[in-house]
C-alpha cells in the first residue's frame, strides 16, 4: 500500500510540475481602443480612433482585426493579423489594409494586465514591409474577457 500511495504522489507531482498555464487561454476575447502615445495630442490635433478585436483561437495564439479611423471615413484602414504569445511577450504579423493598399507589418511586445480585465501592451512595430519600412512604438490599451 505504501508503494501505491508513493506512486500516486509521484504521478501527481510530475503532472503539476510539467503542467503549464497558457498566458492567453483559448476562448479569450480582447477589445482595445486607442494608442496611449497619441493621447498627448488630444488638445492640439485630436486623437484618432483605433478599434481592435481579438480572439484566442488556441492557447497563446490570438487572431486580431483592427480598424484605424483617422477622422473621416475616407481614411478608414482595416487590418487583420495574429500574435503568438510566449509567456507575457508576443510576436505578431499584420496584413494592413488588404482592400486598398496591401502591406505587411510585424510587431513584438509585452502584455501587461492590471486592474482585473484591463491590459496595456507596449509594442514595437515595423510596418510597410512591402513599401518603405516604418518603425514605430505603440502602447495598446484594452480589456480581456
Amino acid at each position: 500500500m505504501k508503494k501505491f500511495v508513493l506512486s500516486l504522489f509521484a504521478v501527481a507531482t510530475a503532472t503539476f510540475a510539467f503542467a503549464q498555464d497558457a498566458s492567453q487561454p483559448k476562448g479569450s476575447w480582447y477589445l482595445g481602443t486607442g494608442d496611449a502615445t497619441t493621447l498627448l495630442n488630444v488638445f492640439s490635433s485630436g486623437v484618432g480612433f483605433d478599434a481592435t478585436v481579438g480572439y484566442a483561437v488556441a492557447d497563446d495564439i490570438v487572431v486580431t482585426a483592427k480598424s484605424d479611423f483617422g477622422g473621416t471615413f475616407d481614411a478608414l484602414n482595416l487590418s487583420i493579423g495574429g500574435q503568438y504569445f510566449m509567456g507575457d511577450y508576443y510576436v505578431g504579423l499584420d496584413v494592413d489594409d488588404p482592400i486598398n493598399n496591401l502591406d505587411l507589418g510585424i510587431n513584438a511586445g509585452r502584455y501587461i494586465d492590471f486592474k482585473d480585465v484591463l491590459y496595456i501592451a507596449p509594442q514595437l512595430n515595423v510596418d510597410m514591409l512591402l513599401n518603405d519600412p516604418a518603425v514605430g512604438l505603440r502602447i495598446n490599451l484594452g480589456a480581456r474577457f
